[in-house]
């Protein structure tokens, strides 16, 4: 997807900025955003090929903290392909996040753990 638009989506600055680097450093343009309400005024402006979202955009510490995968499933933005990426992964998590949806197709293309 070289020359692709990538929206990467992380609360933690640090994070964000090396995995963006390394994006770039492979030809994508990357979209950064650090919280849910920023990433959804990117996703607005259109044209993002991907979206990589972390799990937890609002609260590491928060176990019930599921905002990226809430993201990923608002149907505004099903035509854009998404990674779940988080430190925190659970059996639950990746069931929602892959399994399908009411219109047959799951959130997330595919859940890595960071």
């Amino acid at each position: 997807m070289p020359g692709k638009n990538v929206l990467l989506v992380d609360n933690d600055p640090d994070f964000l900025e090396t995995r963006a680097e390394y994006l770039e450093g492979a030809g994508y343009r990357v979209l950064k955003a650090y919280s849910p309400e920023e990433a959804r005024r990117k996703l607005d402006e259109g044209n993002v090929h991907l979206a990589i979202l972390d799990l937890r955009l609002v609260d590491d510490d928060d176990e019930k903290d599921i905002s990226g995968l809430t993201l990923a499933k608002d149907p505004d933005y099903r035509v854009v392909p998404k990674v779940i990426l988080t430190a925190f992964p659970s059996y639950e998590a990746v069931r929602d996040a892959l399994g399908r949806g009411l219109d047959g197709l799951p959130p997330a293309v595919h859940f890595l753990d960071k």
